[in-house]
């Protein structure tokens, strides 16, 4: 157990170590959570697009076919 505690004390800068990198950590999440979202919005209005202009298309033949 000693030796774990003398590890993760790091010659005495493991407080300055372990929170480097815990806000690596926690922006890198951060980061992938925002991408995540930014993809799935992205995704949802490239599906609205392509079904805009096929929604049209069906509106124009059934049109043609009423006259």
């Amino acid at each position: 157990m000693e030796r774990l505690l003398n590890f993760l004390d790091l010659d005495g800068y493991g407080q300055f170590i372990w929170a480097a990198y815990g806000l690596t950590a926690f922006v890198l999440i951060g980061l992938a959570v925002q991408s995540l979202r930014f993809q799935a919005r992205t995704d949802a209005e490239l599906e609205a697009l392509h079904a805009s202009p096929e929604t049209t298309k069906v509106e124009r033949a059934s049109n043609e076919a009423k006259e």
